[in-house]
């Protein structure tokens, strides 16, 4: 029976209610203990959930279950008494605040998940935004969600770990969906992929089942990895063995958990060539891609936002992000008003020296004055610079710095380092990186000149 403690969320099912069983002994110091006694409340305002329902009792142990319904914060009272006093008249023996019925979300994936940011920024605690912490102890989430005090998970302890986009996320959905969030820190800074599949090494993936073991039920995952996959090797596989990952963890668990997931930012530390490049577009092309082939599998961009290394988000940045994560959710998870990137649909070979991106928006795409940063086709007689950009309908028409010929593809924000602005729709979201995107060539249906 798992414990409940103060300040613990527990999983609403799908009919909007969380399941409890308590049992307890009565304290020594009680001799004339005939009847125990349970009830709820909200601590809001005191508002009955349930009145003084009787325990079952014997050899000096109570037991009850109940049902609570979403929402929260509430209190729990048992009261102990002999067969005459009425209930609200017992002794109190035991009482547990706090507890709230909403959705749990677990923190997978490498440090930008941990978080590292570490400059300022305003990114609070609020009470209904709670955290299984490292100690094993349900307590308010606040700043280093991924603290290791006293950890009883050493397999993903850190001791630098600052800010993350978690408890914005968190926040956020709490803000708009009305109910208590729990927030289970399991990600490992510099973590690959391998760590985290039950096929390969594993031993974060077995770690994260430890925690899953000790808080039941959840909603789904928040995940942001893959810096250490972009390797040669490991970049082009990323795809498929994030697939198989996301299919062994949904029936190990047996439940399709959602995901909501980032895509890399940008990496400005270290030595960087043409082939790191290319690992760096391959893995954000499989984030992409796993978003929109594996069910329930969501991605945001982070390609616009601040560093405060060469690699790790500013604390603003995790702010953003969180809110970024949780306006997907809203939209896809819960049917709710939120957003969407703008992703690429298709690319079309206009002319030999045109391009039409194709995005899933309806807003305008912009780019910056006209130019076309951070953006590459690629034939048979290598890279080619893109030098103008022109807002079109549902999409951006791009000129190449020379003539091209298919079979041809085409890349957008996928280099290490990408431009300070990157094309955006009114939303403000920025659209998602691609890479090795097949251009097609030109439906003559379509008018050329309203294209150039």
């Amino acid at each position: 029976m798992r414990q409940l403690s103060n300040y613990r969320i527990l999983q609403r099912n799908a009919d909007g209610y969380a399941h409890v069983e308590l049992e307890g002994q009565i304290p020594d110091n009680i001799s004339d203990c005939e009847r125990v006694f349970c009830m709820a409340c909200r601590e809001d305002d005191n508002l009955i959930i349930f009145n003084w329902k009787k325990c079952r009792f014997e050899n000096n142990v109570w037991s009850i279950g109940f049902d609570l319904p979403e929402g929260g914060l509430y209190r729990i009272e048992i009261v102990a008494g002999d067969s005459k006093t009425q209930p609200q008249f017992c002794r109190r023996i035991k009482i547990i605040s706090h507890i709230g019925v909403g959705d749990i979300y677990i923190m997978a994936g490498q440090s930008n998940m941990s978080g590292y940011g570490r400059d300022s920024a305003y990114d609070p605690p609020e009470l209904g935004v709670h955290l299984f912490a490292n100690n094993g102890k349900w307590t308010v989430a606040a700043h280093p969600l991924s603290d290791p005090t006293d950890t009883i998970y050493p397999e993903n302890a850190e001791d630098h770990s600052q800010t993350s986009p978690a408890l914005s996320f968190a926040r956020n959905l709490k803000r708009r969906l009305g109910i208590p969030i729990g927030l289970v820190p399991a990600a490992l800074g510099g973590s690959p992929l391998s760590a985290w599949h039950p096929e390969e090494n594993g031993y974060l993936y077995r770690s994260m089942k430890r925690r899953i073991a000790d808080i039941g039920d959840f909603k789904g995952f928040i995940w942001y990895q893959g810096c250490a996959d972009c390797t040669p090797g490991y970049a082009d596989k990323y795809l498929d063995r994030f697939k198989r990952m996301v299919r062994l963890w949904r029936d190990d668990l047996g439940q399709n958990h959602c995901f909501i997931t980032v895509q890399l930012n940008r990496w400005a530390g270290g030595p960087r060539d043409l082939t790191t490049d290319r690992c760096w577009g391959l893995v954000r092309e499989a984030q992409r891609r796993a978003a929109k082939e594996i069910p329930d599998v969501y991605v945001i961009p982070s390609s616009d936002m601040a560093l405060n290394d060469g690699i790790h988000n500013s604390s603003g940045s995790n702010v953003m992000i969180g809110e970024r994560m949780a306006n997907t959710a809203l939209k896809n998870i819960y049917g709710k008003g939120g957003q969407d990137a703008p992703d690429v649909v298709s690319v079309t070979r206009i002319d030999c020296s045109h391009v039409f991106v194709k995005y899933t928006t309806d807003t305008f795409i912009f780019p910056m004055d006209g130019l076309a940063l951070g953006v590459n086709v690629e034939d048979e007689h290598g890279l080619i610079e893109c030098t103008k950009t022109v807002c079109k309908g549902d999409g951006l028409l791009i000129t190449t710095a020379r003539p091209f010929v298919l079979p041809a593809n085409f890349h957008s924000m996928w280099r290490c380092i990408l431009p300070s602005f990157i094309p955006r729709s009114m939303n403000g979201l920025p659209v998602l990186s691609c890479y090795n995107v097949e251009i097609s060539e030109h439906n003559e249906s379509e008018s050329e000149t309203d294209l150039k």
